[in-house]
This record gives C-alpha cells, sequence and structure tokens, in this order.
C-alpha cells in the first residue's frame, strides 16, 4: 500500500510537471488566452490533490513569503467587493485566479525538490520556447505583410502575443534567462545555444519598437556585471558605463532622436497622475476595487488601463494594496540577500530586477489570470521562492 502510494505521488508529481512545461508552451506559441488557460487549471488541480496526498510537502513552504504573497492577492480578491462592477461572485473568480498564481508558483518549487536540476530544464525550455516564438513571429511579419494587425513598423508577434508591448516584456524576460545561461552554461555549447537564442529575442525586442524593456535589461544586465564581471572595482564601472553608452546607442538608432523626444514618456505621467488623483478623491485607504475600470481619457486619447504595475495596484487596492506589494517585493529582496553566494539566487535577482522596473512603466492588474504579468513578475518570484529553499536546505545540511 506504501509502495502504491508512493508511486502515486511520483505521476502526480509527473503529470504537474507536464502540466508546467504546457503552461510555458502556451503562453509562447498558443494562439489564444483560453489555451493558455486550459494547463493552469490542471496545475491547480493537480497541486492540491499533491498536497492532501504528501504533506510532508508543507515543510518547504516558508510561510512568511506564502502570507505575504496570499495577503497582497487576497486583498485585492477581496476588493471586488467595493469595485464599481463587482460583487461575491467577482470576488470567488479573483481568488480563483490566486489560487492558481499560488498552484504555479509552488508547483515550481516542489518539482525542483522531487527532481534536482528541474528549474535548469525548465529555464531551457522557456528560452527554446520563446525563441521559436521570436522565429515564427519574425518570419510572419516579414514574408507575409497581410500577418500585420496594423499598419506599424513594428513587431505583432502571432497568437496572444500580438501586443507589440506585451511581446517586448515577455521576450526580455526570457533574455535575461539567456544571459544567465551565456554565463552560467556547463559547456561551450550551452553557452553557443544561449547566445544564438538572445541574439533572435533580441532582434525580436528591437522590432517591437518598445522602450521601457531596455529599462529592465539594463538593470539585470548591470546586475549581472556587478556579480560576474572578475576584476577591480573600477573595471567593473568601465563595463557598466560601455553598457549604457551601447543601450543609449541601441535606443537611438532604433527610434532616433526625434521620435524619442516626440514619444518621450508617452503620456505615463499624466496617466499616472489622473488615476491617482482620482484615487485619492474616491477612497485613498482602499482603492477603487480590482474589478473597477481604470480606462482615462486624457484630450483626444483614451488608455485602457495604468500602465504601472505600483499606479494600478494603487488605484485597485489603494494606500493598503500599494504597501502589501512593495511589502511583499521587499521581502523577496530579503530572501534573495540571504540566500547569496547561489545560482539561482543570482538568476532570480536579476529576474526579479527584470521585473520590477519594467512593470514601472506597463502592467495593469498584478491578480489575473495567466497573461503577460505571470511571465514578468510571477516567474521571478519562483525562483526566489527555488532560491530561497536551496537556502534553507545548504543550511540544514551545515
Amino acid at each position: 500500500m506504501l509502495i502504491y502510494h508512493q508511486h502515486l505521488i511520483k505521476v502526480i508529481h509527473i503529470a504537474l510537471g507536464i502540466m508546467v512545461f504546457l503552461t510555458i508552451a502556451a503562453f509562447f506559441l498558443a494562439e489564444n488566452g483560453k489555451i493558455n488557460s486550459f494547463p493552469t487549471y490542471f496545475v491547480g488541480v493537480l497541486f492540491m490533490v499533491l498536497l492532501v496526498l504528501d504533506r510532508s510537502l508543507i515543510r518547504f513552504v516558508d510561510l512568511r513569503m506564502l502570507a505575504g504573497m496570499a495577503g497582497l492577492l487576497g486583498y485585492l480578491g477581496i476588493s471586488s467587493l467595493w469595485s464599481d462592477n463587482g460583487g461575491v461572485t467577482t470576488m470567488l473568480l479573483y481568488l480563483a485566479y490566486m489560487t492558481l498564481i499560488v498552484s504555479f508558483l509552488y508547483s515550481v518549487l516542489f518539482l525542483q525538490v522531487r527532481f534536482a536540476g528541474f528549474s535548469r530544464y525548465f529555464i531551457w525550455f522557456t528560452i527554446l520556447a520563446a525563441t521559436v516564438s521570436v522565429s515564427i513571429s519574425i518570419q510572419l511579419n516579414y514574408a507575409f505583410p497581410e500577418f500585420q494587425p496594423l499598419p506599424e513598423d513594428r513587431l505583432f508577434a502571432f497568437g496572444r502575443l500580438n501586443n507589440p508591448v506585451v511581446s517586448a516584456l515577455s521576450y526580455g524576460m526570457v533574455v535575461v534567462l539567456a544571459l544567465h545561461m551565456l554565463i552560467q552554461g556547463r559547456d561551450t555549447s550551452e553557452r553557443v545555444l544561449s547566445g544564438l537564442c538572445m541574439v533572435a529575442l533580441l532582434t525580436g525586442v528591437v522590432l517591437t519598437g518598445t522602450r521601457s524593456v531596455w529599462a529592465g535589461l539594463l538593470a539585470a544586465a548591470l546586475y549581472s556585471i556587478a556579480v560576474y564581471l572578475p576584476g577591480t572595482r573600477t573595471r567593473k564601472l568601465l563595463a557598466s558605463f560601455l553598457l549604457l553608452l551601447a543601450v543609449s546607442g541601441i535606443l537611438l538608432f532604433i527610434f532616433g532622436w526625434e521620435e524619442l523626444a516626440r514619444r518621450s514618456a508617452s503620456f505615463r505621467p499624466e496617466i499616472w497622475r489622473g488615476l491617482i488623483e482620482q484615487t485619492l478623491s474616491v477612497n485613498w485607504l482602499l482603492g477603487n476595487g480590482i474589478a473597477s475600470d481604470s480606462s482615462f481619457q486624457y484630450e483626444m486619447l483614451e488608455f485602457q488601463h495604468a500602465h504601472s504595475i505600483y499606479v494600478s495596484t494603487f488605484f485597485y487596492g489603494g494606500v493598503i494594496g500599494l504597501l502589501a506589494l512593495l511589502w511583499f517585493i521587499g521581502l523577496c529582496a530579503g530572501r534573495l540577500l540571504r540566500a547569496n553566494s547561489s545560482e539561482i539566487q543570482a538568476l532570480a535577482t536579476m529576474m526579479l530586477l527584470y521585473g520590477v522596473t519594467v512593470l514601472l512603466f506597463d502592467g495593469d492588474r498584478i491578480l489575473t489570470k495567466v497573461d503577460y504579468i505571470w511571465m514578468v513578475f510571477w516567474l521571478p518570484i519562483a525562483m526566489v521562492l527555488v532560491a530561497d529553499q536551496e537556502n534553507r536546505h545548504r543550511n540544514t545540511i551545515s
């Protein structure tokens, strides 16, 4: 009976791993969000079954991290009750989204615990899935002009990444993964493959014409220089300065000075100021509720959301929601500082730096079913959980 029970747990782990991989594959390669959501439902169900069958997994859960995550997402879900378009049904829907997010994050952790090296295969799978996506998108855009949904000289990725900003931010996160594998590759073939993938992904990022992604890539690259580049502090400062020049040159080459000056911040300050003022006048403490409409009209233009995860969290959750988000990010940073001298810690830090930087300029609801927020914000949190667990395991052994 015990042997049967152990085999059943192993089978569920394998099925859970397949669904986690399918979630990533569908994100980059599926035609729409409904297809992408399908494997996340299986992740949620398998995760719950696994917890019932194997209670020993609870010991790998950092209760403070879980409380911070559940507190943030739970509060935002409950805020549906005072939303303009909310209610009990809407609250239950958002709490279901919370369950899917938590299930996905801890599934990655439990799979790493069960199968040593899972995170490495997961990273490589994500890199390859994104590379296939960007390669097909570039081919479709230039081989079939009718594929372009709008008459703009920008890359529109196929499937659910057809928004240039969404595709740029998503591919940008995978550039960070590829950069890590380029530095930490086990052999020359791994480094060459990761380098080729980086070239393809960066080409896609450039062709989207999205600018905010470069701030995140710069933050991650500067951290990699500080951590990985051998030599004196002067050498690292010189490398950082050269990187800043290179990124500035790329931006000027892509957009030109006139375009950069014309688009400047793309009305971000006006959007932020308008939504902040609206929230302060309605309910500065609790916010408008996550189901409320955050669209904003400025002059003759209408913007669908806040274009900043921090402003949007303040709009939906007020001061309480924003402080909960900032506290949770700070908690993750503290866990990474505690997990010093770990390969996965360095990767998680690069990913988190990228995410919190680009989401300063883009993003809407942090509590949502699977979309690019999962890739840009929640995937780094999954790596934080893995890094923290590895650190606790090392401390237990020592």
